[in-house]
């Protein structure tokens, strides 16, 4: 529902208030015999604006608002009532969230119901705005504060409180006659206490003057200045890596004496927290807090110095033609998902207990749940990963924006214009790993500690801040505007854009958190190249036009009743889309010619022998298999076989580099895409009219082909094997409709 409602006091005050709220509930089958889950979505919304007319020159509007948007799915069981029941010991009587217990069965089912997916959403912001206008300039100032708050389950195992229990056949000789008699051949249980609780708040202020200089010149200019702070969670389920202390790292916590209880013993014990002696060389990892750090509880540093100078210009050269210019400092705003990569990275606390005694008898029958020990299960020392950290020093990422355009009146209904955009963005996000050791000709299993960064640590994967694109296009477009019945835009763009933060293997724009893990850690710019989704070539025409004929219009205008209702009125609309296709990478997946232990990350490129494309392509070859090469293999009849550097005894050594092939050297499939719709009105009477339209999507049933497959050992290297999805250009879809407007 709706409500909504506004006031004017006195001409010079003016409140309008509004509360939404829309609940989406539906039901998501389950198996097992187990009830439904029954899903939720109950969006809530408030606004209030008040307007104030000062002076006749002089206005200030202020506006607030809340949403409210809590997401997920509810249990119609009782969970804990049923674990409750089982009196199953050493097992948590007041578990704060609802759910069952893990019981898998080997070879034949797994009985368990894990957490419900959940999620909260609560953003309440405030907007001020004052205008000024005096003389030839019209002054803007304004402020805007956002509070943030995102809330998330928190998890490490399937049945975390409610424990994992396994039978595999260990005791009886079948699993299902373990379950039977209740004894399994491993448990464990993670004590969840708090879920993700991620807050911050935004502040932006901003100042802009628009200056008619002359009658044929204006100049907009101002600036903005944006503070960010970084998210802290109310649970302190968070720490981060700080890379700044040499060979061993430090975890930061938060301040709050809970963030130290909360990190798993286990943790401690693989990395060698301190307090702890030295092993081989490398002292223990220090656990400290945000405080001590000397840090903000978001565990990364503000910045303080956002400022954002914008300035655009519009000069009239004649009456037909005027002349555009702009140029300003933009930033890309972090939210949740910068901050909740660092949730639950030394909280996991799995405590884990094997039943087989060494008689090979189980040790404990259930309701116990546990043997005598802790059940802390450190892994050995360099085994663990902290996935993910934040950089400490991550500055916002910006981008610098420039465009220069020519409009050109050609006719009193059409227009030209003539654009450069271009954009250089600093600062982006991308994802390295700060424990790879450099490439080395030696197997990474046979590698020491010592080779590494951080010896103490596995995989330290993070997001960092420093990567670059730059973005330039030419773009042409003719409007015209409604007249005689038609309407029309067509558009043509030439761009290009390259980037170093799209990972190894790019399929898409990176986003808040950069794109995949970059290939080589220790040389961003070897993922630079063309963009995935910005392609070189793409026109968009648009066009709406009346046929001319019955009443109203050129012709037929007083055709018969009979005649008008099947031949005047109709009304045609079209999109057309044309474009090349997307900038491809070649991969390989499995081997490690590097020595970094670089399959971790996935996809590796593979040497380039040639150009990569064919002839004529087709969905049968698209791209050249004998251009690519595994690296460390000569072409032949094995160059497909890409097993280096990863199994001593079985695999070449490896060649202590990575491959030299470049992201995005090859191009997919174009594009074309024609939808088309017709409709037309019935004008039953005065106030009553009756609306009949179809439309279709890809008219003409173009088969538009999707990306070939890039792995080259692949036996379908350079093949296509589907077509494009429905966003994209998928086969023929139509619809019709009847509506009755009155």
């Amino acid at each position: 529902f709706d409500l909504r409602g506004d006031h004017v006091f006195n001409g010079k005050h003016s409140v309008f208030g509004r509360y939404s709220q829309k609940t989406n509930p539906s039901t998501r089958p389950n198996n097992l015999l187990l009830p439904a889950d029954t899903g939720f979505d109950n969006y809530r919304s408030a606004v209030l604006s008040y307007t104030y007319v000062i002076k006749p020159n002089l206005l200030n509007e202020f506006r607030g608002g809340v949403q409210y948007a809590p997401s997920g799915a509810t249990f119609p069981f009782d969970g804990r009532g049923f674990m409750n029941n089982l009196n199953f010991r050493d097992i948590q009587r007041d578990i704060f969230f609802n759910a069952l217990p893990n019981f898998s069965i080997d070879r034949l089912t797994s009985f368990n119901k894990g957490r419900p997916g959940r999620s909260v959403s609560w953003n309440t912001q405030f907007i001020d705005n004052l205008t000024w206008t005096k003389g030839k300039h019209t002054f803007k100032f304004g402020g805007d504060i956002r509070r943030y708050r995102a809330e998330t389950n928190l998890g490490f195992t399937t049945g975390d409180n409610y424990g994992d229990y396994i039978f595999n056949g260990n005791f009886s000789g079948a699993p299902w006659g373990d379950f039977l008699l209740g004894v399994p051949v491993q448990t464990s249980v993670a004590v969840v206490q708090f879920d993700n609780d991620g807050r911050a708040t935004h502040y932006k202020f901003y100042a802009q003057d628009s200056w008619r200089v002359t009658p044929k010149l204006t100049v907009d200019y101002g600036v903005r200045w944006e503070y960010h702070p970084g998210y802290t969670d109310a649970g302190f389920n968070i720490a981060n890596f700080n890379r700044n202390v040499p060979r061993t790292g430090q975890v930061v916590l938060p301040t709050d004496p809970k963030a130290r209880e909360l990190v798993a013993p286990a943790v401690l014990l693989s990395v060698n927290g301190c307090p702890g002696a030295a092993v081989g060389g490398v002292p223990c990892t220090p656990f400290v807090t945000a405080q001590d750090a000397g840090i903000p509880e978001g565990l990364r540093e503000n910045y303080y110095t956002q400022f954002l100078p914008r300035i655009g210009l519009a000069y009239r050269l004649n009456e037909k033609t005027t002349l555009r210019a702009s140029g300003g400092l933009y930033n890309m705003i972090l939210l949740g998902s910068v901050f909740f990569s660092l949730t639950g990275t030394v909280q996991s606390d799995v405590r884990s207990f094997n039943n087989v005694s060494a008689e090979g008898r189980p040790i404990f029958q259930l309701p116990d749940t546990r043997t005598p020990g802790s059940g802390v299960r450190g892994g050995s020392l360099g085994t663990f990963e902290f996935r993910t950290a934040n950089q400490i020093d991550f500055r916002p990422p910006q981008m610098m924006q420039w465009s220069l355009s020519i409009d050109r009146e050609l006719t009193k209904t059409m227009g030209l214009r003539l654009s450069y955009i271009g954009n250089k963005s600093t600062n982006m996000p991308w994802a390295p790993d700060l424990n790879q050791p450099v490439p080395s000709n030696q197997f990474f299993t046979q590698r020491p500690l010592t080779d590494r960064p951080f010896p103490n640590w596995g995989l330290i994967y993070s997001r960092d801040a420093g990567a670059n694109s730059i973005y330039n296009a030419l773009q042409v477009e003719v409007n015209r505007r409604f007249s005689a019945g038609l309407t029309f835009t067509g558009a043509y763009t030439f761009a290009k854009h390259l980037g170093d933060n799209a990972g190894p293997a790019a399929s898409g724009f990176a986003g808040e958190t950069g794109g995949g893990r970059v290939t080589n850690s220790l040389d961003r710019r070897a993922d630079r190249g063309d963009v995935y989704a910005t392609r070189r070539h793409r026109t968009v025409n648009t066009m709406v036009y009346e046929l001319p004929i019955g009443k109203g219009r050129k012709w037929m205008t007083g055709a018969h009743p009979a005649a008008e209702a099947v031949l005047g009125g109709w009304q045609i609309s079209t999109i057309l889309t044309l474009q090349s296709g997307p900038f491809l990478t070649p991969v390989f997946t499995g081997g490690d010619p590097s020595g970094t232990n670089a399959p971790r990350r996935g996809d590796q490129r593979p040497d380039r022998l040639g150009d990569g494309s064919v002839a004529n392509p087709d969905r049968n070859q698209w791209l050249d298999r004998n251009a690519f090469v595994c690296p460390g293999r000569a072409p032949g009849a094995t160059q497909f076989n890409c097993l280096v550097g990863v199994v001593p005894g079985r695999d070449p050594n490896p060649i202590g580099r990575f491959g030299n092939s470049g992201v995005g050297i090859v191009t997919g499939p174009g594009t074309f895409i024609w939808n088309m719709g017709m409709a037309k009105k019935f004008q039953i009477r005065e106030r009553l009219t009756f609306r009949m339209e179809g439309s279709f999507t890809n008219l003409p049933n173009w088969t538009n082909l999707a990306d070939p497959n890039r792995t080259l050992n692949d036996n379908n290297f350079g093949r296509i094997t589907a077509a494009r999805g429905v966003e994209t250009g998928a086969g023929r879809t139509g619809q019709v409709g009847m509506r009755l407007e009155f």
